[in-house]
Order: structure tokens, then C-alpha cells, then sequence
């Protein structure tokens, strides 16, 4: 399977969010095949412009703490974890939260 690499547009956009300042990340993602190529990186890169522009100083987001893949991407973008929502998604469903400067 073979995956397009253009973009025409930003992805996501920063809408707004509880907390001054703040844009919210709201289920990125690309098809398996995209991992490696840089792909989820300008899709965040795409996001972060945008959000600077409309005054958001942090971009925040969550994931599950039992995805390495995701939690290693997003610590390798610069993300820091913030701490553990339990229940975040329902009971039993914690997730990570994430957060980084633009």
C-alpha cells in the first residue's frame, strides 16, 4: 500500500480550548505505512504555525499509556507528559497527558 505524501492544507487547526493560550491536538494520525517517513511530524509542524499565529503558546494532546509507539513520537516532537487522566476515556480508560511549547 502505497500512501500520498501531499498536503494541501494544515490537517488540524487550533480551536478554542480551555486555558488561555493553549491549542489542542485532537486525534492525529497517518496510515500505518506513513511511520518512518516524517509524515506525523509536518502534520504537527502544519498545526503549530497556525496555532502560533491565533496565540497559543502550548500545544497539548493525549494517548494511552500502554502506546510506546505514540508516547516515543510525541516525547520525540518535544512533548512532555503532564501526568495520568484516569477514567479520561471511560472507566478503566486513563490516558497520558502531553504537553509542549510552540
Amino acid at each position: 500500500m502505497r500512501f500520498r505524501r501531499e498536503l494541501t492544507a494544515p490537517p488540524l487547526t487550533p480551536l478554542p480550548q480551555p486555558g488561555a493560550g493553549t491549542a489542542y491536538v485532537h486525534l492525529p494520525g497517518a496510515a500505518p505505512d506513513a511511520g518512518g517517513s516524517g509524515l506525523g511530524r509536518e502534520l504537527y509542524e502544519r498545526f503549530s504555525e497556525p496555532a502560533r499565529v491565533h496565540g497559543r503558546s502550548v500545544a497539548r494532546c493525549v494517548t494511552s499509556p500502554q502506546n510506546a509507539d505514540s508516547l516515543a513520537f510525541h516525547e520525540a516532537l518535544g512533548f512532555q507528559r503532564e501526568g495520568v487522566a484516569e477514567d479520561y476515556d471511560g472507566a478503566g480508560n486513563g490516558r497520558v497527558l502531553l504537553a509542549r511549547r510552540l
